[in-house]
């Protein structure tokens, strides 16, 4: 796990202003404008800003002291939209770093390139000073790509889904529809054409990356495009066998036990998976894994008729082979 505050150089009870210090400082010793091409000060300059991130907002700073970064990094509901995705790219457009936050109805955006802009004399990571540059040399600057989570149920991800979020483009924030598949699972990149940052001097825009999180399930789990579940069976239904009732993605079905079944034996639904995408018409399949569950009290009557039937039918299933 981080350590935030020895990433900064800061106690633990350090202020906000000495938190700013801490970034400004060595911010400009990391920057990538100042490091061209050197990938480790690069990677150190994102887990400085990260970690300003997270310390700079008092909420994320209590959820961080409390859970040691499970508050901002181990989240499981509640964003739309990107729930606190954070995002770098290094471009002919410029550095983008932004911060997503929900605060009621519209999301709040945080931008650091002020702080470099006071740091560089520059504005939005070095795009104020590139463009000068390009200026004389080059007429049209292409916008950068950005990159950031959604968050999306597991239905959503078998079936595909259509989801209305807030970014941030340039100074203004529009709200877009982004198809998202179905079979998607974690790890996932949607690519959204033309929705990066805006280009400069009429050059083309970059595009969004929106990296899937599937919240878990709980009934289904998955296994690459195959789907499992457990379902209770009694007794009875195990040694006569029968036809039970078992949840699909799509509803109830009608699964066929044999005489005898034992307690986690697996069946399988073939096509009832989600669907490969990429692959049109391919489905997995769904895995039923049955457990016996005996009943929680007898009446006399029975309890003698199964004593009965265990003194003629006596078997041990541990010395079986």
């Amino acid at each position: 796990m981080k350590d935030y505050y020895q990433i900064l150089g800061v106690s633990k009870g350090a202020s906000q202003d000495e938190i700013k210090k801490a970034y400004r400082r060595l911010a400009k010793q990391y920057h990538p404008d100042v490091n061209k091409g050197d990938k480790s000060k690069e990677e150190k300059f994102k887990e400085i800003t990260e970690a300003y991130d997270i310390l700079s907002d008092p909420e994320k700073r209590r959820q961080y002291d409390m859970f040691g970064g499970m508050g901002s990094s181990g989240r499981q509901g509640g964003f739309d939209p990107f729930g606190g995705a954070r995002g770098f790219e290094w471009g002919d457009g410029g550095t983008r770093f932004y911060s997503y936050t929900t605060g009621g109805e519209q999301p709040q955006f945080e931008d650091l390139g002020d702080i470099f802009s006071e740091l560089f004399g520059i504005g939005g990571f070095g795009r104020r000073k590139r463009s000068e540059e390009y200026s004389e040399r080059k007429k049209t600057v292409d916008g950068s790509d950005t990159y950031a989570d959604i968050e999306i149920g597991f239905e959503e991800a078998a079936k595909g889904t259509v989801r209305e979020i807030a970014i941030k483009r340039g100074d203004k924030v529009e709200r877009i529809k982004v198809k998202i598949p179905a079979g998607v699972d974690n790890g996932f990149k949607v690519r959204v054409k033309g929705k990066g940052e805006p280009g400069i001097g009429g050059g083309r825009p970059g595009d969004l990356y929106l990296s899937v999180r599937v919240r878990p399930h709980h009934v289904f789990w998955r296994e690459g495009a195959d789907v499992y579940c457990e379902v209770p069976i009694s007794i009875y239904e195990s040694i006569f066998g029968g036809s039970i009732t078992v949840p699909t993605l799509n509803g109830s079905a009608v699964m066929k036990l044999p005489p005898y079944t034992s307690s986690g034996q697996k069946f399988r639904l073939r096509g009832q998976g989600v669907p490969v995408p990429g692959k049109e018409g391919v489905k997995g399949d769904q895995y039923v894994i049955v457990n016996i569950v005996p009943p929680k009290k007898l009446d006399r009557e029975s309890e003698a008729m199964l004593r009965e039937l265990a003194s003629r039918n006596a078997y041990n299933p541990r010395e079986e082979k």
